[in-house]
């Protein structure tokens, strides 16, 4: 701006030049648009929250658990069957901490189609580790024990889990992660442990394999590189997978010469982290605008090949339960990550396929039933709040 020189009133005379010391303002009459940021808006805490919840894809893990089984308390070196039966709960006997390892697991890359029958595609799922035992933590809850006066623990991982980027090998996002529970037979050399491998004709094979560690990034498998899933059934038109048969580990126990006892668990114990929606969508990209091509999402399925059309479904938000099916997941949403509280039951219960295992639990006597006192307890009112006698 140009610097002016004011004359005061009592040094200007007849021949001083009028000087302006006003800038002037241009005033136009037309409309303007008004921008959006200038707009005064009611923010709603409660739709803030709901985008930030649906945008990250961050999960802390922990929960609830409850191992039932023959084998806990039980004495390392059993040489009898009535050790099976005779819990001891001491310093040296089985427990959840010395008996497994626990994982977290996620599917991954390398399904192999089998021929099972001809109206289904069959697949053994594999799986590869994203946390190992020194990522969780297992301590036993407080005041908490189950209906057969046995502890009951709980546990977390302590790292976040972004999930954002794990996709199978049918570009499937993550809708569920695995608790890994590696039975060890460190303290008891003479069991044996077996899991189900599948031959290409979907034929179940009883494999026996020593545990081993495993990394974050390794897949599951044994030491001889031979990886471990289950079966699913994968239908690409439906843009669908489902449990077909779940994996299953045995522990052969043997405890006298000839004799031995069978036990079985399912060591995949699912984690839901969300849910697909029961309706399926289509698109192609063919002809179509750039709003219905943007709309179709990456995990989409193309189907039939080579012909530009997808299909896919969507997932469901957080905190939507769908009112036919019942399904949906709320969890709680708390500085930028999901917190996903599992209650799981760990059982290993004995195999009665087996004849010899069936042949002992068929003759085991576990005693009289107790009685149940049913009559009527009378107190005064004035007994409100003191001692039962």
């Amino acid at each position: 701006m140009e610097n002016l020189e004011l004359l005061l009133h009592s040094a200007q005379n007849i021949r001083t030049v009028n000087t302006d010391a006003f800038q002037k303002i241009e005033i136009l009459n037309k409309n303007s648009l008004i921008h959006e940021y200038d707009v005064k808006n009611v923010i709603s805490a409660s739709e803030i929250f709901n985008i930030e919840r649906e945008e990250n894809e961050v999960y802390r893990i922990y929960g609830r658990l409850e191992y039932l089984s023959l084998l806990n308390g039980i004495k390392s070196n059993y040489f009898n069957l009535s050790d099976f039966f005779n819990p001891t709960f001491d310093y040296n006997s089985k427990s959840i901490f010395n008996s497994f390892d626990f994982y977290l697991i996620r599917p991954y890359t390398g399904y192999t189609n089998i021929v099972k029958d001809n109206n289904h595609n069959i697949y053994i799922r594999y799986f590869q580790i994203i946390a190992t035992p020194n990522e969780f933590e297992l301590i036993p809850a407080g005041y908490s024990n189950n209906v057969y006066e046995e502890q009951i623990y709980c546990f977390v991982f302590n790292k976040d889990f972004d999930v954002s980027t794990y996709y199978d090998d049918f570009k499937f996002p993550a809708t569920e992660l695995f608790l890994y529970a590696q039975y060890k037979k460190q303290n008891t050399p003479n069991e044996i442990l077996s899991f189900i491998d599948w031959d290409l004709n979907g034929n179940e094979i009883i494999t026996q394999f020593n545990p081993i560690n495993l990394n974050i990034g390794d897949a599951l498998k044994t030491i001889n590189g031979k990886k471990i899933g289950d079966l699913i059934e994968y239908s690409k038109p439906l843009f669908l997978q489902k449990d077909y048969i779940p994996q299953t580990y045995y522990i052969t126990t043997p405890y006298s010469v000839g004799k031995r006892l069978i036990w079985k668990y399912n060591p995949f114990i699912p984690l839901r982290l969300r849910y697909f929606t029961d309706q399926i969508y289509y698109g192609n990209i063919s002809g179509s605008s750039y709003e219905q091509v943007e709309s179709i999402p990456i995990y989409a399925t193309e189907y039939p090949e080579n012909s530009g059309n997808y299909v896919w479904r969507k997932i469901l938000q957080q905190g939507y339960i769908d009112p036919i099916k019942q399904i949906g997941v709320d969890y709680p949403f708390v500085n930028k990550k999901r917190y996903l509280f599992a209650n799981i039951i760990l059982d290993v219960i004995p195999d009665l396929n087996d004849n010899q295992t069936y042949d002992v639990f068929r003759e085991a006597q576990y005693g009289q039933y107790g009685i149940i006192k049913t009559s009527p307890i009378i107190n005064d009112v004035n007994d409100i709040s003191k001692p039962c006698l």
